[in-house]
């Protein structure tokens, strides 16, 4: 099983070239120590961190569409929930799959939750949704992937188990 998380993660990020790393990596960290140096630590904090919310949304859409080669056909499954009953069926890949779609997208609920300290739950998951729905109309309409309501549903799943554990942890301090 292990071994297909692996190849998973292998797959997402593939495509990205090794400067878009770099320059995130770079633009952050100078970033980070800038605002925090005028900001103060404290301020500083959720500065850096909507930086770095910034930075990893774009790395998503980087990822799943901008980055990834088009294909002459385009592919999708909008059948809710179609992949558990694969799963049923013994494609057994497809759980690794669905699990990574959820832990993805925890970075985002959990910097979301820290940037935005009034967020409520609904608006997370609308945000949440709203990327998730973003990436596969654009997967679906520029043929760079595969286009799935599931892909939505773990997405917006993990956007919301982020922002709960951040949430949570903010709660006892």
């Amino acid at each position: 099983m292990s071994e297909l998380f692996y190849q998973y993660i292998i797959s997402l990020y593939q495509g990205v070239p090794v400067w878009v790393y770099e320059g995130l990596l770079s633009v952050f960290c100078v970033g980070a120590v800038l605002i925090v140096a005028i900001k103060g630590l404290r301020k500083g904090w959720r500065y850096a961190s909507a930086l770095l919310l910034i930075e990893y949304v774009f790395l998503l859409y980087g990822s799943t569409v901008i980055f990834r080669t088009a294909s002459e056909i385009v592919e999708y499954n909008f059948h809710p929930f179609w992949s558990y009953a694969a799963i049923q069926q013994g494609r057994a890949f497809l759980i690794p799959e669905n699990i990574m779609n959820v832990i993805v997208f925890m970075p985002v609920g959990a910097l979301l939750g820290i940037v935005f300290r009034s967020i409520r739950w609904w608006q997370v998951l609308l945000i949440g949704c709203g990327i998730s729905v973003s990436i596969e109309a654009l997967q679906f309409f520029t043929h760079r992937g595969f286009s799935e309501f599931d892909d939505v549903f773990h997405n917006t799943l993990g956007c919301i188990i982020g922002y709960l554990t951040s949430f949570a942890l903010m709660q006892r301090k």
